[in-house]
This record gives structure tokens, sequence and C-alpha cells, in this order.
């Protein structure tokens, strides 16, 4: 959703280094410069789903621009606003008339694959969704990887019961410890290679942040991947980021299990015990934050 959801881009770290500069604390309880909004604030847009509300807000405006000049960014947009609506019969529709107007853009594979799969074709979906990345690799930051993993694994969830109980959507095996390390095994990104820490932290930020404005609470697909984006922030992130994220994850389904009370009792007291804010790190840079220039 390339045109309208450029607002969202601005809700990930690797694009706001200019301006938000946020104190976090690591998992030794060491202050550090996160470079982005932090904790609540991190996931207010995604309880909010204030990306959906902004393009709804502007409807009309976005109608009125595709009469008066189609184009294919003017018809993009009309065309992410019917799924913003929930029109998605007619959202598909809609990027099958772009694709034969305009062929070969990676933009409507990834707009008609995400209306497919809210349509419930998840099958067809997978398909426009690595077709996407086929186009270009970088689509959504290079991210479009997780979303073919989490087509497939639906795909295998519909077919067995349970499936996602017992398994990591993104790929990614924790230690079942209060503070695990980083999984020395990562999933595959687009280019067939294995993401780094990063990258899969960027992955799940912006795929959680899109998926989020059109699936509420609960869903046990978006409970799975936050689990996961919790711990890899407690494991190697801003551990204010771990703690919204786990809370976010019981809303949408996640058992509140042992083992999260444990790690979200550790997270407090490592707060807690930290030094002051003021001495915050400036050349410190996070196990999972992107490197300087990224």
């Amino acid at each position: 959703m390339k045109v309208l959801l450029a607002t969202a881009l601005l809700l990930l770290a690797s694009s706001a280094h200019a301006c938000i500069n946020e104190v976090g604390t690591d998992r030794d309880g060491r202050r550090f410069a996160a470079l982005w909004y932090l904790g609540d604030d991190m996931t207010q847009s995604m309880r909010e789903r204030s990306v959906r509300e902004h393009a709804l807000e502007r409807a009309k405006r976005t109608i009125a621009e595709a009469r008066k000049q189609p184009s294919f960014q003017s018809l993009t947009n009309l065309g992410v606003l019917l799924i913003y609506q929930g029109q998605y019969p007619l959202a598909i529709r809609h990027f099958i008339a772009v694709e034969r107007l305009y062929p070969g853009h990676h933009e409507t594979a990834a707009n008609l694959g995400t209306a497919l799969e809210l349509a419930g074709q998840d099958r067809v979906a997978l398909r426009w969704i690595r077709l996407g990345i086929q186009r270009n690799a970088d689509e959504h930051l290079r991210t479009e990887w997780l979303h073919a993993r989490i087509l497939e694994a639906k795909i295998a969830a519909a077919r067995e019961p349970g499936y996602l109980n017992r398994r990591s959507i993104a790929g990614v095996r924790f230690e079942a410890k209060t503070v695990p390390a980083l999984p020395t095994a990562l999933p595959a990104g687009n280019d067939g290679k294995p993401v780094k820490p990063w990258e899969l932290e960027t992955a799940l930020n912006y795929q959680l942040h899109e998926r989020t404005q059109f699936v509420p609470a609960p869903d046990a697909v978006v409970a799975n991947l936050l689990s996961d984006w919790a711990t890899l922030n407690l494991a190697g992130g801003p551990l204010e980021n771990a703690s919204a994220l786990y809370e976010l994850a019981v809303d949408y389904g996640a058992p509140r299990d042992a083992l999260m009370r444990e790690r979200q009792a550790y997270i407090r007291r490592t707060i807690a015990r930290a030094p002051d804010r003021d001495g915050a790190d400036s050349d410190y840079n996070c196990a999972i934050c992107p490197p300087v220039g990224e």
C-alpha cells in the first residue's frame, strides 16, 4: 500500500533519526538513544488504527483526485481507500483493472495481494505477494517476505487446527528463558538469504503497523507476531518496547503464561533499577537497531 501508507512509514525507526530521540533501556539496564518513540507511544498507532483513520478522513479528496486526473498514483490511492473501507471485492476488481492499465507495478501486486487476503483468498493472495517481491525486492522496505510467511501460515492453519499454537510465523525460535539470547537462526528475506536481527525488527515493525490497521483484536496471527516482536526487543532492543508489545499481544489473544509474566516482571525491575535517563550512551547501538546509515 505504497502511496497512502507513506504515512505509516513515519512510524518506523529507520526514517526517524533526524527528529525523535527517546531514551531506551536494554536487557542489562543500559540506557541508550533509541531514536524513535518507545513503549506505549510506539504502539499507540496500532491500538488506535490511526493510519486507517487518516485514510478514511481524506476519502472525499482521494475520490475527487482519481476522478479529476486518473493516473497510476491516484487510482492506486483509490484502491487503497477501498481496502480501508472494507470493500474488498470491489478493491480486488479495481486493482485487476489497474494491473491491466498499468501492467507490471510491484505496488499493484502488493495491494491486490492484501485485498485478496482480507477477502479470505489466501492462496491467490500469496501468489500476488510473491509476484510483488519478484517485481521489486525492495517492496515495503524489503519486508514482504514476512507477509508471504504470514499467508503460508494461514494456509497451513486452515488445514491443521492449532498450527499457530506451536509455531512462530516469523520463523524465529527463542530460548524458554526469562531473558533469551537473540536467535542464531533467522528466516530468509526477500533475497532468500537469512535476515539480520535489525532486518527482522524492521519487518515485524512495518508489517504489524500495517496489519493492525486492517485487523482488529483478537486475532491469532497478529498475537503470534506481536509475541515474537516483544521477545525480540527483550533479547536485543528497548525493554520499553518489549513491555508495550507484550501487552498488545495479550490484547490480540496471546496467553499471559508463566514465562510471559516472568519476562514482564524482569522488564519492570530492570527499567526501575537503570541509571537516570540523562546518562544515556549516545554511541551505543542496540542489537536490533539499524546500523548507522541504514
